[in-house]
């Protein structure tokens, strides 16, 4: 082994070492690189392990959403996003908060005392009479404003 050896390891007096401290660092190191090995294999079993968790994760929130809008309709389905339950929840309460404010001010529209749309006639309707009829119809109405 004479000269085989990786001048970093020549001692102090630049001897070389001897061939059992040698066999020894040559066993460490392929005991590292076994151990490097089966960690690459074990981190790319957990890195699979954590995408089919995140994939289980994202199919659970997508079905609680579905729950959610299934049970409260009136919910806008724009407002109800999240990646994760908690975002999910943060999202839910905020939808319900725009659909009570909606429902509030669409409950003052109708207090103010006067209907949506074009104001209802008064009196009875003379579409359906004769031309003598509506013509004693008038008549009769015009009496009785005086």
């Amino acid at each position: 082994m004479a000269g085989e050896f990786d001048e970093a390891l020549v001692d102090g007096d630049g001897e070389e070492p001897e061939a059992a401290v040698l066999a020894e660092l040559a066993a460490l190191v392929e005991v590292e690189a076994a151990e490097e090995a089966s960690t690459a294999v074990e981190l790319a079993g957990l890195r699979q392990e954590l995408a089919a968790e995140r994939e289980r994760t994202r199919v659970a929130v997508q079905r609680y959403r579905d729950a959610l809008l299934s049970a409260e309709p009136e919910l806008p389905a724009e407002l109800v996003a999240g990646e994760t339950l908690e975002a999910l929840d943060v999202a839910v309460a905020s939808a319900r908060r725009a659909v009570a404010q909606i429902r509030e001010q669409l409950g003052a529209e109708e207090t103010r005392g006067f209907p949506a749309g074009a104001p209802a006639r008064l009196g009875a309707q003379a579409g359906g009479l004769s031309a003598t009829e509506k013509i004693a119809f008038g008549l009769a109405q015009r009496e009785g404003r005086r």
